[in-house]
C-alpha cells in the first residue's frame, strides 16, 4: 500500500507494493464489516471464512491480521452488497477504531499537525488504496489510488477509504466538513444521491484519480482536543508500533521496502545486504527461504513503481526509465511489455481513460 506525506512535491510513496503486502492490521476494520454484513442479512460468518480469520480474533484487541485477509474479507460478502455499501462503511468508522493513531491525530495542535502525522503512519490504519496528500493553490487534495485493488471490490474500498477518511478530518476539527470537490475513478452509478449526501458534495465519476479536495485554509485551524505532550506520546508509540508490524513482514517485505526508500534509485543486492547487515549469500538464503528471489523483488517492485510513476506522478517513459535504473528507454519498455502485455503509453491511456458509462461531458482529469 503506498502513501505519500502531505506537501507540494508529490513523493515516491513509501510502500509501493501490492496492498496483499501491506502490513499487518488489527481486526477493528473486519468487525465493522462483519456489523454491515449482519444488517444485510450476511452471516458474519461468511466475511470470517473469507479472510481465514477466527471468531475469537475480533474479540482480542491484540490480534492482527493481513490486508490480504482483510482483502478476502471483503471480497466474501462485496457482490452481496447494495452497490453504495461502501460509503455506509466508511461513515462507521472513528478514531478511536484506529487505536494510537486516532489518538495521536485527536490530540495534534492543528489539523495541518494532524495529517502529517496520519500521513507518516498511515500503515496503521485499514486503508487499501494508496493514501496520499498534496497541498497548492489554496487546496489540500486526499488521492485515493486504487490500481492494485482488485476489480471486484474496488469500488466497495474505495468508497469506504474515502468516506472514512472524511469521517475522520470531521470527528478530528469537531464539526461539518465538506469537500470543494469530490472525483471518483468509477462508472457513473444509476443513482448518485447517496454518494452526494455522504460527501456532501455532487461527485464527478469517470475521473482519472480520486481525490477529495479540501480549503487549504483547514489545515491551520487549531484542534478542539489539542494536547501536545499526548499527541508527542502517542506519535513515539506509533513509530515503536509501525516498526513492530513491519518487522512481522518478513525479508522480502524488508527488501522491498529498502528497494524503494533511496529516492527513486534501485540499490543493487550488495546495498541491500549491507543494510541489513547480512551477507550477500545470507540474503539469498533467506529470501529462498520465503521462496523468492532478490531478483523477482526488484521486478515486482520496478512494475509496481512505474505503475505509480507513470499514472500518479505523470512521468514520461523516459523519465520513469531512468528513476528505475535503465539504461535506456527501449529497454524499460521491453520489461514493462513483458509486465502488461502492452506498451507504458498505451498501458496509461486505459488507467487514466475516463469511464465511458460516466459523466463525459467534462475532461476526466479535470482541475484536480
Amino acid at each position: 500500500m503506498s502513501h505519500a506525506t502531505i506537501g507540494r512535491e508529490l513523493s515516491i510513496p513509501a510502500n509501493p507494493q501490492h496492498p496483499f503486502d501491506a502490513p499487518v492490521r488489527g481486526t477493528g476494520s473486519v468487525a465493522l464489516l462483519c456489523g454491515l454484513a449482519v444488517e444485510h442479512g450476511l452471516p458474519r460468518r461468511d466475511v470470517l471464512a473469507g479472510g481465514g480469520i477466527p471468531e475469537e480474533a475480533l474479540e482480542d484487541p491484540a490480534a492482527e491480521i493481513t490486508g490480504e485477509q482483510e482483502m478476502r474479507a471483503i471480497a466474501a460478502i462485496a457482490g452481496s452488497l447494495p452497490e453504495d455499501a461502501g460509503l455506509t462503511a466508511g461513515a462507521r468508522y472513528r478514531l478511536a477504531s484506529y487505536g494510537i493513531w486516532g489518538f495521536a491525530l485527536l490530540s495534534s495542535r492543528t489539523l495541518r499537525e494532524g495529517t502529517e502525522v496520519a500521513m507518516r503512519f498511515v500503515d496503521l490504519t485499514y486503508a487499501l488504496t494508496r493514501v496520499s496528500a498534496r497541498e497548492d493553490d489554496g487546496e489540500v487534495r486526499l488521492f485515493f489510488d486504487d490500481l492494485d485493488v482488485p476489480e471486484h471490490v474496488r469500488r466497495f474500498v474505495l468508497l469506504r477509504d474515502s468516506s472514512a477518511a472524511l469521517q475522520l478530518w470531521r470527528e478530528t476539527l469537531g464539526r461539518p466538513v465538506v469537500p470543494l470537490r469530490v472525483a471518483l475513478r468509477l462508472p457513473q452509478p444509476a443513482d448518485p444521491t447517496p454518494y452526494e449526501t455522504a460527501f456532501g458534495v455532487p461527485p464527478r465519476f469517470g475521473a482519472a484519480r480520486s481525490v477529495l479536495v479540501f480549503d487549504a485554509a483547514l489545515l491551520d485551524q487549531p484542534l478542539p482536543q489539542a494536547a501536545p505532550l499526548t499527541a508527542a506520546l502517542c506519535e513515539a508509540q506509533c513509530r515503536d508500533l509501525l516498526q513492530r508490524r513491519h518487522s512481522r513482514r518478513g525479508t522480502s517485505g524488508r527488501v522491498r521496502d529498502l528497494l524503494v526508500h533511496t529516492g527513486g534509485r534501485i540499490l543493487g543486492q550488495e546495498e541491500v545486504a549491507a543494510e541489513m547487515h547480512v551477507s550477500v549469500r545470507t540474503l539469498r538464503r533467506m529470501l529462498r527461504d520465503e521462496a523468492t528471489t532478490f531478483r523477482a523483488i526488484v521486478e515486482q517492485t520496478r512494475e509496481h513503481l512505474a505503475e505509480e510513476l507513470l499514472v500518479t506522478a505523470g512521468l514520461n517513459v523516459e523519465q520513469v526509465a531512468r528513476r528505475l535504473g535503465y539504461t535506456d528507454a527501449s529497454t524499460f519498455v521491453h520489461a514493462f511489455r513483458r509486465w502488461k502485455g502492452v506498451s507504458p503509453g498505451r498501458w496509461r491511456e486505459g488507467e487514466t481513460r475516463p469511464s465511458t458509462s460516466g459523466d463525459t461531458s467534462r475532461p476526466a482529469a479535470g482541475p484536480e
